[in-house]
């Protein structure tokens, strides 16, 4: 009996180390190939190669979003153990390789650390990208491009990016890009749009060299983006100004600020501190201190979505009214949590008026367990007390203002806010400029909803990126 236990123990070992299960022999052969989550599943992709000095190139895919060829970080801890780490995202996947090498089983885990169950398959024939995304550049690019990172000494936080510099004789203008927010890689992928890495390149063919990185704890930065503030942010683009002007490329009389959405809010206090902020241009920016509609609508929108009667969204509407002003007015924590936890009481009779499946439609079953401590974060905090008025009447540098008439996260009427502040406070030099039928994006829409996003082949109108060259182009001739 021991002997026919030892001739099959045997057996198995033969059978492993004649396959690629056997890592000892050939480590990880078994990962290369495309892993596929199963179907009814949250739909991604893993695509590992293995080149020649045997190291691994992965990548990851969203089909869904149509987001393709995310860069992933493969880590191999164990003989079947892996790790895919989305660093642009803030998310990872882990997981085990089952003993026949087809399926990974694991967890996928999004930025705020929490995860849920995600089986991987590999499969032959993984969806191919259909989407176009013409304006995306393909390399070799006409001018030169250089991974450089510089330090927010302050924070000790180092910001990692790329920077992008013509190929004709210095010195250039230079731009420095603020990604909007959400915790953004440097080329602000939104919805499988890389809308930086499409800006950077249209300005520099223009001869404008340009900086972008990567948010604090996104990408190859270092730091924690949510444990930061609107004042962080602001420091680290402070220390992009400074990386800026060491470089003898650069010329330092001309350095300019670009921000989009939330960073349209951080370009206006670096320029408000920094004398060395030569011209601003902002995109869809906020322009009034009071207005959460914006904000408000991009909740409502998703209940709207789930079926909610227009009763039960203008109730919900309500109640996040009246937390965001308390979050705003209140600066102790605690305080804040107390108030916002006795106006949710006062609510109580008002929500029982609805039915189980019409809570559930505005997410807010109830006022006892309703979790509302994450806009209670410095990032969201920052959100909501940002005063854009305040903040606008210090700048005195040139300022662009763009926005689409088909935004529907921050409203055009934030355009007017930011004419009008800029006006009292005496700066003259600005330029207002709202597009018909352009979206949140500054893509061609035809409602501006967010769902559009992913399926619109545009990434920036080429009327933005003309008027934005231009602009920028003469501010660096005075």
């Amino acid at each position: 009996m021991n002997r026919l236990k030892n001739i099959t123990i045997i057996f198995l070992l033969a059978v492993l180390i004649s396959s690629d299960l056997a890592f000892s022999v050939q480590p990880n052969t078994s990962i290369v190939g495309s892993w596929m989550s199963k179907p009814g599943q949250f739909n991604i992709v893993f695509r590992v190669s293995k080149n020649e000095d045997g190291s691994f190139d992965a990548y990851t895919d969203f089909p869904g979003e149509e987001a393709w060829d995310i860069p992933v970080d493969l880590i191999l801890p164990g003989s079947m153990d892996v790790r895919f780490d989305i660093y642009n995202i803030r998310c990872a996947y882990e997981g085990k390789i089952s003993l026949n090498g087809r399926s990974i089983d694991g967890k996928f885990k999004g930025p705020d650390g929490g995860g849920m169950p995600l089986v991987l398959e590999k499969v032959d024939n993984p969806p191919v990208r259909t989407s176009k995304r013409p304006q995306e550049p393909k390399k070799p690019y006409p001018y030169k491009e250089e991974l450089v990172s510089f330090e927010n000494r302050l924070d000790k936080v180092t910001l990692a990016g790329t920077l992008t510099l013509p190929e004709s004789p210095g010195p250039y203008p230079a731009v420095l890009l603020l990604s909007g927010s959400g915790g953004s890689d440097r080329d602000q992928l939104i919805w499988g749009h890389r809308s930086f890495l499409v800006l950077a390149d249209y300005l520099t063919r223009q001869g404008i060299a340009v900086l972008r990185y990567d948010d604090r704890g996104v990408g190859r930065s270092t730091g924690n983006y949510d444990a930061s503030t609107f004042e962080d942010f602001k420091r680290d683009a402070l220390a992009g100004v400074e990386y800026l002007k060491t470089l003898p490329q650069i010329n330092t009389e001309k350095i300019g600020l670009a921000g989009h959405s939330e960073g349209a809010a951080i370009a206006p206090l670096v320029a408000a501190e920094s004398t060395d902020v030569a011209f601003m241009v902002l995109m869809a920016a906020p322009g009034l201190s009071d207005d959460f509609e914006g904000l408000l609508k991009q909740f409502t929108d998703g209940y709207r979505s789930k079926g909610a009667s227009r009763k039960a969204i203008t109730f919900k509407a309500s109640v996040l009214r009246n937390i965001f002003y308390t979050i705003r007015q209140e600066d102790d924590l605690e305080v804040a949590r107390s108030k916002i936890k006795n106006l949710l009481q006062k609510a109580k009779p008002e929500l029982a008026k609805f039915s189980a499946n019409e809570r559930q439609k505005i997410e807010l079953e109830s006022m006892d367990t309703y979790k509302f401590d994450w806009m209670l974060s410095p990032g969201f905090s920052s959100i909501l007390r940002y005063n854009p008025e305040k903040t606008l009447m210090k700048v005195k540098c040139p300022v662009l203002a763009l926005h689409g008439d088909r935004d529907m996260q921050i409203p055009k009427e934030n355009l007017k806010g930011i004419e009008a502040t800029l006006k009292t406070g005496g700066n003259h030099q600005y330029l207002v400029k709202e597009f018909s039928g352009l979206n949140h994006l500054f893509q061609t829409a035809k409602t501006g909803s967010p769902s559009e996003y992913a399926k619109i082949e545009e990434t920036i109108s080429p009327i933005v990126l003309n008027m934005m060259s231009d602009w920028i182009l003469k501010q660096a001739s005075n």
